[in-house]
């Protein structure tokens, strides 16, 4: 599919819904009059839409990250997410969803062994992680879930990858979703989930454009899905991880329930890497100045040479006029020097 008809598909999305109060591309729209949560997309074209907005300096402050949350859900694989609260340039205010999963497809007919990447479990361990993987499908299977099956169900080994289970190939499916209620999604309680931990009042500003490098940087070098390495709990951590480094939240609110974060059956599923962390702080920082770059040329080549092009012809007839008057002025001297 080429990528104008892909991203003409996706704005079809995003513009198909009148009632939302934010109209912009960058914000996917509520369904059914605002009744409803977003339809979901994944983080690579979502990533494509943002860019594709952001033309100017003043386009990527129009949206700014007020705070991050980081939910976790009480059911089945005890999921993990992380939501945006963003505001508009008339202080409209949006829920972006952001999470990893297996995508159904493949988590309807995985053994429990793939999932988890070989992990050794003892028999507690396992019967718990068979009733947790069980209640997982059961969601992935509700009417009302909005987990789709979509592209490859495998990926092949990438040099580039960052990912430290070879011995899973799942795709994983890195979404974004525009909700209403930050604990679930479509008022479906069966996905209802607390809150661990906030971060707010960022020392440098959080533009919804820098949010969207971190989380598809982090998304596109480990595309692979793992129960035990590289799944939700990884992608909240790793992008909250680079967030913190490059944006310092002055105010981390953790609840009673924040250690819960990166729990599953066994002890810890998941820990912070320093290092990976440095690794996307600098892949992060080197996609936003690139983006910046592209947006320097773009305005530049657009509106910005437009307006370069009315100031420089603006000031060539201020001049023009100044030296008008000047030699007006010169002759009526000359005319009453000849009077006198």
């Amino acid at each position: 599919m080429g990528i104008l008809r892909l991203l003409s598909r996706i704005s079809h999305f995003f513009h198909s819904h009148r009632a939302d109060m934010i109209k912009d591309i960058r914000i996917p729209s509520l369904k059914e009059n605002g009744k409803a949560d977003s339809s979901v997309f994944e983080i690579e074209h979502w990533f494509d839409m943002v860019c594709a907005r952001n033309n100017s300096e003043d386009d990527v402050k129009a949206f700014m990250v007020q705070q991050l949350d980081w939910y976790k859900n009480d059911v089945g694989f005890r999921h993990e997410y992380l939501v945006a609260t963003i505001n508009g340039p008339n202080n409209e205010k949006a829920f972006l969803r952001f999470e990893r999963r297996s995508t159904s497809e493949q988590l309807k007919k995985a053994q429990l062994d793939n999932v988890v990447g070989g992990k050794r479990m003892t028999d507690a361990e396992r019967k718990a992680a068979v009733a947790a993987y069980e209640e997982e499908q059961r969601l992935i299977n509700a009417a009302k879930t909005p987990y789709i099956g979509s592209g490859p169900s495998k990926v092949q080994p990438s040099s580039s990858s960052m990912s430290s289970s070879p011995d899973s190939n799942f795709r994983a499916a890195d979404h974004v979703v525009h909700v209403r209620n930050p604990l679930m999604l479509n008022d479906n309680p069966a996905d209802k989930a607390y809150l661990m931990t906030t971060y707010a009042d960022f020392e440098n500003p959080l533009s919804l454009r820098d949010l969207a490098v971190i989380v598809h940087e982090v998304s596109k070098e480990s595309p692979r899905y793992n129960a035990i390495t590289e799944q939700c709990y990884w992608l909240v951590r790793t992008v909250v991880g680079v967030a913190t480094e490059l944006y310092g939240p002055k105010e981390v609110t953790n609840t009673d329930k924040a250690d819960r974060a990166g729990r599953f059956i066994f002890t810890s599923v998941n820990r912070d890497i320093l290092i990976e962390i440095g690794k996307f702080v600098k892949m992060v920082v080197e996609s936003i100045e690139a983006d910046n770059k592209r947006i320097v040329e773009s305005y530049e080549d657009g509106k910005g040479g437009r307006l370069k092009e009315k100031q420089r012809a603006d000031e060539a007839e201020a001049r023009a006029e100044a030296a008008v008057a000047r030699a007006e002025a010169m002759e009526e001297e000359l005319q009453l020097a000849r009077y006198r």
